[in-house]
């Protein structure tokens, strides 16, 4: 059975990516995604770069789609919580 596709984008605007915030939560996310992926062809998780996705004042942000899961406020010990709840099913395989 094929996985649904997903995708998180995240955001890399001058806000979000103020001290390198959106560098490390790409960064921190990058092995999740390749552990969450698998050996599956195409990813069914996407992981995508936006310039900006206007929530600047409450960033760094991402959106998971496509649920449509916005997340202010991401640091990167957020993110397998974040993947847990809107992209893994309990058992921890892919939703």
């Amino acid at each position: 059975m094929t996985r649904p596709r997903q995708r998180i984008v995240v955001c890399r605007g001058q806000y979000c990516n103020l001290s390198r915030r959106a560098d490390a939560i790409l960064k921190a996310l990058e092995p999740l995604l390749d552990a969450a992926n698998g050996d599956d062809y195409p990813k069914p998780i996407k992981l995508e770069i936006a310039n900006c996705l206007s929530h600047c004042g409450a960033g760094p942000n991402l959106i998971i789609y496509p649920q449509g899961v916005v997340c202010h406020q991401v640091q990167p010990a957020d993110l397998p919580d974040l993947l847990d709840r809107h992209l893994l099913k309990p058992d921890g395989s892919p939703s």
